[in-house]
């Protein structure tokens, strides 16, 4: 794998990774309780939320 593929795959695992605070924030200020990572590819990210 070159240097610049490598980058780009880390670069969009961080943006992913970065995206989780603000979803469990608007998704506990709107009364759920239970927020979990319930599944990763490389590619998606699956929450679940409880009430």
């Amino acid at each position: 794998m070159d240097s610049r593929r490598a980058r780009k795959e880390s670069d969009s695992a961080l943006a992913r990774k970065q995206l989780e605070a603000p979803v469990r924030q608007v998704v506990t200020s709107e009364g759920f309780t239970g927020f979990r990572r319930a599944a990763e590819t490389p590619f998606n990210i699956v929450y679940e939320a409880q009430p």
